[in-house]
């Protein structure tokens, strides 16, 4: 009984039943919407997502929330679930917005994932995400398989 299968499908159940724990509404846990701008060299992210992580190293609790960005803006109100306010890690995946359908269908992506501290109000608030420009991806290998 201790095969990766039976841990794997066990983290998954502890998963989803903390994720049905989290998302109740009886929780008594107070979140705050939020919205805003994101960008990246001073240009709107086209696509992607904004995760707000309570940090927990500064003593912050709570559920994370995902929030789509859609043509260099986000809402929480898309996730139906608020941030908790306090310090939080804010990761940021920025995308083209160039889907092919399939394999990438919100396009390809535009810089490593960004993680930046954001300190968050206990009310409703508007934020500017800036992803610096001068993030990039590494450059992949040449197809004879050397290096540059």
């Amino acid at each position: 009984m201790n095969s990766p299968r039976f841990r794997y499908l066990a983290l998954l159940g502890i998963a989803l039943m903390g994720m049905a724990v989290g998302c109740s509404s009886g929780n008594g846990l107070q979140t705050y919407p939020i919205s805003g701008t994101a960008s990246y060299g001073e240009k709107p992210i086209p696509r992607g997502s904004i995760t707000l992580i309570p940090d927990a190293q500064k003593g912050n609790s709570g559920a994370a929330v995902s929030i789509e960005i859609i043509d260099g803006r986000f809402d929480s109100s898309s996730s139906q679930r608020g941030h908790v306010g306090g310090p939080h890690i804010a990761r940021v995946v920025g995308l083209d917005g160039n889907g092919d359908g399939d394999l990438s269908p919100k396009g390809q992506m535009l810089f490593p994932d960004y993680e930046m501290e954001i300190e968050l109000p206990e009310t409703a608030s508007k934020q500017d995400i800036v992803v610096p420009g001068d993030l990039k991806l590494p450059k992949t290998r040449t197809s004879s398989g050397r290096g540059a």
